[in-house]
């Protein structure tokens, strides 16, 4: 039940302190990248604000490098690589990222978690809830595809906890969901014998609360993530999007409704607020997310080498317009990428599914990666990139020459 195929889960925000921008000593990243690592010592870079960034271009950002052009070329740079994207993540879009705590407690009595953590002088109190029978432990934001199984429920008033551990002003909700994820992992391996396994924790959700998932995901150690139409602000593609709403790709948008992009994202819904005011900037300057140093793709990349499953709506001709599937299958493609640099591509499927909103359930990806990640089968049909042409707005085949020019089929040592 490894996900990482001996990379081990990786860990959340890497540190414990909370963070609008990069963490650590704010040199650049290090070493000579030897395939152990022992000489690789992290540096994560001082970012500037966002309003002094240079224009990168349409192109997706690559992942294999660094923010000071230094290339990623073993599985211990990419795990420093990984911290990076989250705190420019953090910086520009989503805000402080709570870290881990100094020391954390707590015990489980019939599915009820208690936990303590301590930051510094601080200490809060938190619960979380594991109902049901079933190997998994299912978090279902809502209207999820999971596995059949239990069901986590985490208490309420964390975000005013969170806050005040760290002392932060806002938080966004679905990144204190991942940090409660984390906690109630912490526990559980505390606990080993509760009867629950923190390595069989999914979590899911569509619309909304896919953003959520995608949040959730990306900003925790979740083992099993699994994202449904997620939508802007969510997994798909700044760039591709602001192509489509704002750019040359206009031209090529054949739907009755401009795609999700940051200028025209909501404040609120269903799972929401899903950017926090960290992401002012480019949500008054649309066309600045063409500066970001990051996009989705990698955002997604960092899930790996945990389980990963995503789904978006067909984007064909006059179809979800709203929802950007292109842009979101351009984003999972182009992250699949990392997966199988790092040998655990099967770690991560993504289908372009074709049906009404949040109602199609498991198309069979699902179950599949459900059988790898809880079973241990090894043998099952997992891995799959499927996009068909007739549910993108732009062939799969003109992908490349257009977002990217960087190598896709890096392996790291």
């Amino acid at each position: 039940m490894d996900p990482g195929g001996g990379l081990g889960a990786a860990p959340g925000s890497g540190g414990a302190h909370a963070s609008g921008g990069a963490s650590g000593t704010g040199g650049e990243p290090t070493g000579s990248g030897g395939g152990g690592g022992e000489d690789f010592e992290c540096e994560l870079p001082e970012l500037p604000e966002a309003s002094a960034l240079p224009d990168l271009g349409m192109k997706l950002p690559d992942p294999f490098t660094f923010y000071n052009g230094t290339k990623v070329t073993t599985k211990a740079q990419w795990e420093c690589r990984r911290k990076e994207i989250l705190a420019m993540a953090a910086k520009y879009l989503y805000g402080p990222i709570p870290g881990d705590c100094d020391e954390v407690s707590g015990s489980v009595r019939d599915g009820n978690v208690s936990i303590t953590c301590k930051v510094g002088a601080k200490s809060e109190n938190f619960s979380a809830t594991i109902t049901g029978s079933g190997k998994s432990i299912n978090l279902n934001l809502s209207m999820g595809i999971l596995p059949q199984g239990k069901t986590l429920s985490l208490g309420s008033g964390n975000d005013a906890k969170i806050r005040n551990l760290y002392g932060l002003s806002e938080i966004n909700p679905n990144i204190a969901n991942g940090w409660m994820i984390n906690r109630v992992m912490d526990v559980l391996e505390k606990n080993p014998d509760s009867g629950h396994d923190p390595k069989t924790i999914a979590v899911s959700g569509c619309s909304g609360c896919g953003k959520g998932a995608f949040l959730a995901g990306v900003f925790s150690r979740a083992p099993i993530v699994v994202i449904v139409e997620s939508g802007g602000g969510g997994g798909t593609s700044w760039r591709m999007t602001e192509w489509f709403r704002h750019g040359a790709g206009g031209s090529r948008w054949n739907c009755s409704d401009k795609p999700q992009g940051i200028d025209n994202l909501e404040n609120n819904g269903i799972c929401g607020p899903w950017v926090t005011g960290a992401a002012q900037y480019f949500r008054n300057n649309h066309a600045k997310v063409n500066n970001l140093p990051f996009d989705q793709h990698m955002l997604l990349a960092t899930i790996a080498p945990r389980y990963l499953v995503h789904f978006t709506n067909a984007n064909g001709s006059g179809s979800w317009c709203h929802l950007a599937g292109t842009s979101e299958a351009l984003a999972s493609w182009a992250a699949h990428s990392v997966y199988k640099a790092l040998g655990v591509e099967k770690n991560h499927s993504f289908e372009v599914y074709n049906g009404n909103h949040c109602s199609v359930g498991d198309t069979g990806i699902a179950a599949e990666m459900f059988k790898r990640a809880l079973d241990g089968n090894m043998n099952a049909d997992t891995g799959k990139i499927i996009i068909q042409d007739s549910r993108v707005q732009v062939p799969v085949s003109e992908w490349k020459d257009l977002f990217i020019d960087w190598d896709m089929d890096v392996t790291l040592q």
